[in-house]
């Protein structure tokens, strides 16, 4: 499976470079340049039907999200701090892959993105990668040896939307320690029994990406189909990948306004890299099926009903070999094959202030870990899970509390409680509070076998009240405890286990502007100070600033955008060059739009100005590239 996060391993570097501050100037200049061309002759605010889409947009009242409870809830009334990406922010950014993304989120910070697709491991609020879960239709993408999600092989184009939690929700998802990435997938379209859309870009070092998709209603029968292949030479020896993949929704309305739905996902991810000073080169095969059957039903008015059955076949091979003689490294190859089965039932009740959300979940996993042709992990796991949450809306005040039992034949039994609070001051203004108690489930790999669990508190506020602006700013605290660590002993060299405590605290601020000649600016900023108790010292590898900025233009036939961001990883002694913002471009014409159909053209340039933007020395980020392609959707 894929190493631990390397993210906590290096050493703390302390310095400025000027290389950074000359790269955040030419990318300013970039923007400022581009605003300017794309201003008109004079000075107008946009339509009044354009500042009320804004308004919604940036006080999304009729705007729900599912990731924190599992049931609908206003984003308005969620006390979580929660990021909401769809699926045309995604199209706009040209992106291939769900890390492409997610590099782009403030606070978020994503590694080994050394070509299209390769594997990516990312963190967010100093969470690593194994304490957040990522899901497709509700089922975790994560293994469960590891806990790791491949994030640089799931594609874009399934995604309706991304709602991504930055804090505890194991009250509502289990083993949610770190936070919540839920891909909600496209739903059939209602415009026809045919519709669809194709796209082709190429770029250089080989990178290609041919993807399709097909959808549509007939009756009460509703299909979702979409596949893919994207592709890359790589931009550094030894770093080639491919993905493939296919995803299907078939739905069926039932007469008295319930639906089956039945999902069948699948992606194939092999990349390639070379590590340890480009001494061993590793062959990664990740094929991974994911399938769901649900059901959901209105049982009368106020109560609803969903059912859902869902499995996972996982099958996992590194290949590593020696660059010098390409004779196998045998310690490096490894082998697993995971199964996993289980169902969920919900129940949501709606009156008066509450809306209440409760259910019941079982899962049984196996898994079969084969190291240098020797089998050394043979475990299985069966979790039942019982969990109730209640939104409690009053007028302006938002109360949310949860909870969540579960019991493990691995691992004994957890419990988590949550609880949220959200006031409106004004129509503008929205306070937010949010605690929770969340867990990491003990990893079957016996290395990583103890069961991590951590508090949070989160106090934000979001508003809109100075004209043309909107801002949200997040203050959080979370601290880990019995984190899996090891050190030599100097005396006999032997290695002794420890247990630690991790504490992050920090602040996150972003902002947005209202467009202004079909043009506006985004920033975002995380600040985060991570601490080892047990040592006192500042923990390496994590973030201590992430720095976002862009300028956005879009005018319904061109559109574009300038963005940058920089990652202060902390981390010396691996290598790692952190010094430089990283400014791509991202810009597209459509140049013909009919009545069903439309084409586009579009052009990705990345990583401007050569910058450096790497934690660890074999993870080298690519220099400047290009790519372009056609997107066509009838």
């Amino acid at each position: 499976m894929p190493a631990p996060s390397p993210f906590n391993t290096a050493k703390t570097r302390v310095g400025t470079s000027f290389r950074r501050f000359s790269s955040l100037l030419l990318g300013l200049f970039f923007l400022v340049v581009l605003s300017i061309l794309t201003a008109p002759r004079t000075v107008h605010a946009d339509t009044d039907s354009d500042r009320e889409l804004l308004e919604l947009y940036y006080e999304p009242h009729d705007l729900t999200v599912t990731s924190a409870t599992r049931s609908p809830r206003p984003l308005s009334r969620s006390a979580e701090n929660i990021t909401v990406i769809s699926a045309d922010e995604i199209e706009a950014l040209n992106a291939h892959t769900l890390a492409d993304v997610l590099e782009k989120i403030p606070g978020v910070q994503v590694a080994y993105n050394t070509a299209p697709g390769a594997a990516a491991g990312f963190e967010f609020a100093g969470a690593t990668t194994r304490h957040i879960q990522v899901l497709i239709d509700g089922v975790p993408l994560n293994d469960q040896l590891d806990n790791f999600a491949l994030v640089g092989g799931v594609p874009v184009q399934i995604i309706e939307r991304i709602e991504i939690v930055k804090s505890p929700v194991s009250s509502a998802w289990s083993s949610a320690l770190g936070g919540v990435v839920n891909i909600v997938t496209k739903e059939p379209s209602q415009h026809g029994p045919f519709t669809g859309s194709a796209s082709f870009s190429g770029g250089e070092n080989g990178t290609r990406d041919a993807r399709g998709e097909f959808s549509g209603t007939i009756d009460r029968f509703g299909y979702y189909l979409s596949g893919g292949n994207l592709q890359s030479n790589g931009f550094r020896p030894f770093s080639a990948t491919e993905n493939n993949n296919l995803y299907a929704k078939l739905r069926w309305n039932l007469s008295d306004g319930g639906s089956v739905r039945l999902t069948v996902n699948y992606l194939k991810t092999a990349p390639q890299e070379a590590i340890v000073l480009d001494l061993i080169s590793s062959r990664l095969t990740n094929r991974q099926l994911q399938s769901t059957l649900a059901l959901d039903y209105a049982l009368t008015d106020r109560l609803t009903f969903n059912a859902m059955l869902k499995g996972t076949r996982l099958d996992y091979n590194r290949f590593v070999t020696l660059l010098a003689t390409g004779e196998p490294y045998l310690p490096r190859t490894v082998a697993n094959d995971e199964k996993t089965v289980g169902g969920a039932t919900t129940l949501t009740w709606r009156q008066g202030l509450h809306t209440l959300t409760g259910g019941v979940e079982f899962d049984h996993g196996s898994s079969e870990f084969i190291k240098a042709g020797v089998k050394t992990i043979d475990v299985t796991n069966d979790k039942y899970s019982f969990f109730l949450n209640d939104t409690i809306a009053w007028e302006r005040f938002t109360l949310t509390p949860a909870v969540r039992y579960e019991l493990t034949s691995h691992a004994g039994d957890h419990f988590s409680p949550s609880l949220g609070a959200t006031l409106s001051l004004t129509d503008k203004t929205l306070l937010r509070f949010y605690t929770a108690s969340g867990y990491s489930m003990p990893l079957l790999n016996p290395d990583y076998a103890s069961q991590e669990r951590g508090w949070t508190l989160q106090a934000g506020i979001e508003s809109s009240e100075i004209p043309y602006l909107w801002l949200k700013g997040t203050w959080f605290r979370n601290t880990v405890d019995r984190i899996t660590a090891y050190e030599y002993n100097t005396d006999t060299w032997e290695e002794i286990r420890l247990s630690e405590r991790h504490v992050r605290e920090g602040v996150e601020v972003q902002a947005k502007t209202a467009s202004l000649f079909n043009s506006w600016f985004t920033a975002g900023y995380v600040f985060t100070d991570a601490k080892n108790r047990r040592t006192g010292d500042e923990i390496p590898g994590v973030a201590r600033h992430t720095w976002d900025l862009g300028l956005h233009y879009d005018d319904r036939t061109f559109r574009g955008a300038v963005t940058g961001h920089f990652r202060w990883w902390n981390n010396p002694g691996g290598g790692g060059q952190y010094k430089d913002f990283i400014w791509d471009l991202n810009a597209g014409w459509r140049f013909y739009q009919g009545r069903n159909a439309e084409a586009e053209l579009f052009v990705t340039g990345h990583n401007l100005f050569d910058g450096k933007q790497y934690p660890l020395e074999p993870y080298v980020n690519p220099d400047r590239w290009f790519e372009g392609g056609l997107r066509i959707k009838w």
